[in-house]
C-alpha cells in the first residue's frame, strides 16, 4: 500500500464480501483485520477475490513446515485431518493453521515423518516490506536511468539531428512507461472496474497517459512529413513517472523503518531449553515448537522464552522492557513470569501458561498494532478531502485544457495543433501538481513516525487519538523513578569501618560484588573498579533474591545487601543516609558492620531540557513519587520543577487522586511514568 487510498480500496473490496464484518485495515502496517462467518465464506476466497480486486498480494500468517517430496503424498492427508488449513507455498513447504489446545505443534510433527518446521524468520511484515522496497528502488533506479538522457536530449542543444534524437526519446520513453504499467495503470484500472472508485493513481494515469499519447502521435506524424506548432514531449511523462517514483521510494523508506521502530517481536526468543520433568534433563528446542503444559529451563541471564509460572528457582528478573523501571524484581516459585524479560543471576524452571506468538510479547505489539490502525477525525477529514479531490482535479484540469485551446486558437493565433499541445501541457500541470497523496499520507505518516520516535523512547501510544488530543493537555505530571531519573546508580557515599584497613576492606567488597548483576552491587563494583581494588578470596558465594549476597571470608559468614536485610537500619549513621534518600549497600562480617555505601539514580540526560521546554510552552509540570520527601525536593530542585507542584511518599491511589484532583478542576492531564 502506498497511501490511504489503498486502504479505501481494500476497504471497498471486503465491504462487498459477503460474511465479512469488523473491517479494520492499517496502511502503515499493510495489515488487514476483518471477522468472517465461515457458514458462508471462505478465507482463502476471501483473500482471492481481494488479490483480484486490488492487486495486492496477501497472506495469513501462520505456522510454516517443510515437507519432503518423498513423503508429501503418505502426510498431506494426515495433515489436513489435524489442521484448520494447509496452504501449499512452494515445492516443498506447507502453511498450517492449527488449534493449539487440540494438537500441539511439537507433537503434531512427532506423528508425521518426513515432515519438520520451517526455518524461522523475521518479524515477516517487516521483511515484506523490505522485499517491497528493493523492488521499488529498483523500479526507481531503472525510470531514473532512462529519464535523465530523455530529458538532457529534450533540453539540451544538442548535436544530433531530430530524426534521430527523437527516436532516442520515444524508446527510452516507452521503456519508462512500461515501468509505469504495473506500479500505476494496473491498481487505478482494477480499482475503477471492480470498486467503481477513481483513486489518487488515476491522475498519474490520465496525466502520463495525455502527455506519451500525444508525444507519440506527435512523433508519428512528424517522421510522416507533416509539421506541427508543438513536437512531442516525452520528457514530461517521463520525469513525472520517475518524481512520483521517487517520492513512494522516500515515503515507503519512512514506511519501513517506521514499522521498525514499533516492532516488538524482536524481543521473542527463537530457542528453549524443554525440560524433562521425570529426568530433570532438558532439551534445546524451537521455540515455536513449545506447547501447553509444557516445562521449560530459563538459564541466568536469558531472555524469557514465553510467559510462565516459577516452579523451582529464584531469581531477579529485569522487566524494563515492560515496565521501565531498571530494578530487577525478585521471583520465586509460584510468581508470574513475563516474555521478553532477562532473568538474572541464578536459573529457573517454568511451567508454560502461554504459547510463543500468543504471549505478552504478542500482546504488547498488538497494542502498537492498534494504535496504529486506530484513526483520529483529522483522518477521516482528510480521506474524505481527498475522495472529493479527484474528481475535482479532473474537471479542474480539463476546464484549464479548454481555456488554454481557446487562447491559443483566438488570442495566440495558434493553429489546432499548436492549440492542443500547449493546452495539453497546462492540463497535465494542474494534475500532476494536485495529486492528493500527501493530504492522504501526511497524517498516517506523522502519527507512525511519532509513535516510532516513541517506542524508541519506551513509550507505547495505545490510540491514535491521544496524539490528537495532546494540544489540550494543559498539566503534565511525572513520577520520578525511571521517568525524571534513570534508574541507574552511581555511588556518592563511602564508608569503612574500623575493623582492619580500608584497603582489605574494600577488597571484601570487590569479591562480592564483582560478578554479581544486580544494578546496585555493579554500581559498587564500577566504583570499586575505578578506585583499582583488587578482589580478596571468599568461598560458598551466592545471591539471595530480594536481598542481598552471602558468602565465607576466612571463616567467617559475609552478607551483603539491603540494610533492612541485615537489621542495621535504625544504627545512626545508616538512618541518616536513609533519610537524604540514598539507596544503601551495607556489609556485615559475622555481627559487625564492614562498611557502608550510598548510591543515587543520575537524572536522565534529557530531563531537565524537556521540562524546561514543556514549562516553556505554558504546560504545568508536577512531581509525584513514592521516595521521601527529601529525595524528591532534589530531584524537582535539580529540573526546575516547584516544590508547590510536588508530591512524595504517594502510593498508586494517591497518585490517582492527585491527578482527579486536578481534572475536577477542569484541567488536562498527561501522566508520565
Amino acid at each position: 500500500m502506498t497511501c490511504t487510498g489503498c486502504v479505501r480500496k481494500v476497504t471497498n473490496v471486503l465491504n462487498n464480501v459477503i460474511g465479512v464484518s469488523g473491517i479494520k485495515v492499517t496502511f502503515v502496517t499493510g495489515i488487514a483485520e476483518f471477522d468472517l462467518d465461515q457458514k458462508v465464506g471462505h478465507l482463502l476466497q476471501v483473500i482471492s477475490r481481494i488479490e483480484k480486486e486490488t492487486g495486492f498480494k496477501f497472506f495469513q500468517i501462520t505456522l510454516d513446515l517443510v515437507v519432503e517430496i518423498a513423503a508429501a503424498q503418505h502426510v498431506l492427508g494426515r495433515l489436513r485431518d489435524m489442521c484448520e488449513m494447509v496452504e501449499k507455498v512452494n515445492k516443498t513447504t506447507y502453511r498450517v493453521s492449527f488449534d493449539p489446545v487440540t494438537i500441539g505443534a511439537r507433537s503434531m510433527l512427532s506423528s508425521l515423518p518426513g515432515v519438520r518446521l520451517a526455518p524461522a524468520g523475521n518479524d515477516v511484515k517487516r521483511a515484506e516490506e523490505r522485499r517491497k522496497l528493493i523492488r521499488m528502488a529498483l523500479r526507481t533506479s531503472l525510470a531514473a536511468t532512462f529519464t535523465i538522457p530523455v530529458v538532457v536530449l529534450a533540453w539540451s542543444d544538442n548535436r544530433l539531428p531530430y530524426s534521430a534524437s527523437s527516436v532516442i526519446e520515444f524508446v527510452l520513453a516507452t521503456v519508462v512507461q512500461a515501468v509505469a504499467v504495473p506500479e500505476f495503470y494496473a491498481g487505478a484500472i482494477r480499482s475503477l472496474i471492480y470498486s467503481r472508485v477513481l483513486e489518487m493513481d488515476m491522475l498519474v494515469v490520465i496525466s502520463i497517459t495525455a502527455a506519451y499519447g500525444y508525444s507519440v502521435v506527435a512523433f508519428a506524424l512528424t517522421h510522416a512529413g507533416y509539421t506541427l506548432a508543438e513536437e512531442a514531449f516525452f520528457e514530461t511523462s517521463s520525469l513525472l513517472i520517475t518524481l512520483v517514483l521517487l517520492g513512494r521510494l522516500v515515503a515507503a523508506i519512512a514506511k519501513v523503518r517506521a514499522i521498525s521502530a514499533v516492532s516488538m517481536r524482536s524481543l521473542q526468543a527463537e530457542k528453549a531449553l524443554l525440560v524433562d520433568m521425570a529426568s530433570a534433563d532438558s532439551t534445546e528446542i524451537d521455540a515455536r515448537l513449545l506447547q501447553l503444559g509444557d516445562v521449560f529451563l530459563v538459564p541466568p541471564h536469558s531472555n524469557i522464552v514465553t510467559d510462565g509460572v516459577i516452579l523451582r528457582g529464584s531469581s531477579s528478573v529485569d522487566e524494563s522492557m515492560l515496565t521501565g523501571e531498571s530494578l530487577p524484581v525478585p521471583k520465586s516459585p509460584g510468581d508470574q513470569l513475563i516474555a521478553g524479560t532477562i532473568n538474572g543471576a541464578r536459573a529457573l524452571t517454568v511451567r508454560l501458561t502461554r504459547l510463543p506468538g500468543k504471549n505478552s510479547i504478542t500482546d504488547i505489539a498488538g497494542l502498537v498494532q492498534t494504535a496504529l490502525a486506530s484513526k483520529p477525525r483529522i483522518q477521516d477529514l482528510a480521506d474524505k478531502i481527498a475522495s472529493y479531490f479527484i474528481p475535482s482535479v479532473i474537471t479542474m484540469s480539463l476546464i484549464v485544457f479548454a481555456v488554454w485551446i481557446a487562447v491559443a486558437l483566438k488570442v495566440r493565433g495558434e493553429d489546432g495543433g499548436g492549440a492542443v499541445g500547449l493546452a495539453l501541457t497546462y492540463g497535465i500541470a494542474v494534475m500532476a501538481v494536485s495529486c492528493p497523496c500527501a493530504l492522504g499520507l501526511a497524517v498516517p505518516m506523522v502519527l507512525v513516525i511519532a509513535g516510532g520516535v516513541a517506542a524508541r523512547r519506551g513509550i507505547i501510544i495505545k490510540q491514535a487519538d491521544a496524539i490528537e488530543r495532546g494540544y489540550k493537555v494543559t498539566d503534565v505530571i511525572l513520577d520520578k523513578t525511571g521517568t525524571i531519573t534513570t534508574g541507574n546508580l552511581a555511588v556518592t557515599h563511602l564508608q569503612v569501618f574500623s575493623l582492619g584497613s580500608e584497603d582489605e576492606m574494600l577488597s571484601v567488597v570487590r569479591a562480592v560484588t564483582k560478578d554479581n548483576q544486580h544494578p546496585v552491587s555493579l554500581a559498587v563494583s564500577l566504583e570499586l573498579r575505578k578506585r583499582q581494588v583488587q578482589s580478596a578470596e571468599v568461598e560458598n558465594l551466592e545471591s539471595v533474591p530480594g536481598a542481598g549476597i552471602r558468602c565465607t571470608w576466612k571463616g567467617q559468614e559475609v552478607l551483603g545487601g539491603n540494610p533492612f536485610w541485615l537489621g542495621i537500619e535504625h544504627r545512626p549513621e545508616i538512618s541518616g543516609l536513609i533519610n537524604h534518600g540514598m539507596t544503601l549497600f551495607c556489609l556485615n562480617v559475622g555481627s559487625k558492620s564492614l562498611a557502608v555505601f550510598g548510591l543515587k539514580s543520575s537524572l536522565r540526560e534529557e530531563a531537565a531540557k524537556t521540562i524546561a521546554d514543556l514549562q516553556r510552552r505554558g504546560l504545568v509540570c508536577h512531581i509525584v513519587s513514592g521516595d521521601n520527601a527529601k529525595v524528591v525536593e532534589d530531584v524537582a530542585q535539580a529540573v526546575g520543577i516547584p516544590l508547590s507542584r510536588t508530591a512524595s511518599r504517594q502510593s498508586p491511589a494517591d497518585k490517582q487522586k492527585y491527578v482527579q484532583d486536578l481534572m475536577s478542576a477542569k484541567r488536562v492531564v498527561l501522566f508520565m511514568w
